[in-house]
């Protein structure tokens, strides 16, 4: 039984928002990145209380192509032949780092049954595209080379993305079908920042392609921006997004562009919900009930029987 419950789960994400005691995200459009990422700090330390516990977390530093890269296993049991989950991030690129989702990737680990495996990947702007996907690509090797002394169950994972993670996860992804490599059993997404930069978008969201793609011309690199691609071939992706979130179209666009390649999708929309409402998770009732089916859905890759039982 996951053992985070408060005292008063809320059911809008208004309530839940009042008791982060006044902490906002940080805005690198109003102020420096160093400013920005610490505000962004402060708000994701106020997001991850009552975290559940787990049996492991270790962490690991793998040797990359711009550097070491810090990565995270967490599991709920001590047990050996566990699937595993590879956890990327959202914030926008730019924030964030081992700890930041610290809340969720406990939850996902007593949810799934999986071991989770959190990569922190470089940010931008200080680092761009093909950066994130090519530290991503080096921890997947690192993860099948050393797979099972590390208690892993050999060719069993699978990919969990959120916003910048989930388009990272699904580039990333195409990157392994154009190779030739072995692809995820599926991917699980929330609301994926994954069609690039739009005219008439909101000043911040221009801001983080333009940051990720280091002025590159996404026409002509589409290897960033997963809806200018192809995207036949892919395996399972299972989609969430809030009804209120300034990503859905892009959400219920990477929806139809999957039915169109034969990809099995399912996309599911959560009503009042905004952006990145699933690290609401510790407070927020609708963002638990989300993590839940999306960890129904990891089990589901993986024919995992679930561990958790919660109250309705």
């Amino acid at each position: 039984m996951i053992n985070d419950f408060p005292a008063t789960m809320y059911r809008t994400f208004q309530q839940a928002q009042q008791t982060l005691a006044g902490q906002r995200s940080g805005d690198p459009l109003a102020m420096s990145i160093e400013d920005a990422r610490q505000q962004q700090s402060r708000y994701f330390q106020a997001l991850n209380r009552l975290v559940p516990d787990v049996a492991r977390s270790d962490d690991h530093t793998v040797s990359g192509p711009h550097g070491d890269i810090p990565v995270r296993l967490v599991s709920a049991r001590v047990q050996e032949n566990l699937p595993c989950l590879v956890f990327l991030r959202g914030a926008g690129f730019w924030a964030g780092g081992i700890d930041s989702h610290l809340g969720t990737i406990h939850r996902l680990a007593v949810l799934t049954g999986c071991a989770i495996a959190a990569i922190d990947y470089r940010r931008t702007p200080e680092h761009c595209y093909p950066v994130q996907q090519e530290e991503v690509l080096c921890v997947l090797a690192w993860l099948g080379r050393h797979g099972a002394e590390l208690g892993l169950r050999a060719g069993a994972w699978a990919f969990f993305g959120e916003s910048a993670g989930a388009t990272l996860a699904l580039s990333a992804t195409l990157a392994l079908r154009d190779q030739g490599q072995m692809l995820p059993a599926g991917l699980v997404l929330f609301y994926p920042n994954c069609g690039g930069p739009k005219a008439g978008a909101r000043p911040y969201s221009l801001w983080v392609w333009r940051s990720y793609l280091g002025g590159a011309d996404p026409e002509a690199v589409p290897g960033p921006v997963p809806l200018r691609q192809d995207l036949r071939g892919l395996p399972s992706v299972w989609l969430g997004c809030g009804e209120e979130d300034p990503l859905l179209a892009d959400a219920q666009a990477l929806a139809a562009r999957l039915e169109s390649a034969e990809v099995p999708c399912r996309l599911v929309q959560f009503p009042g919900m905004p952006h990145a409402f699933v690290m609401h998770a510790a407070a927020l009732w609708p963002a638990r009930l989300a993590l839940e089916q999306a960890a129904a859905q990891v089990r589901r890759l993986f024919d995992s029987p679930s561990t958790e039982t919660s109250p309705s």
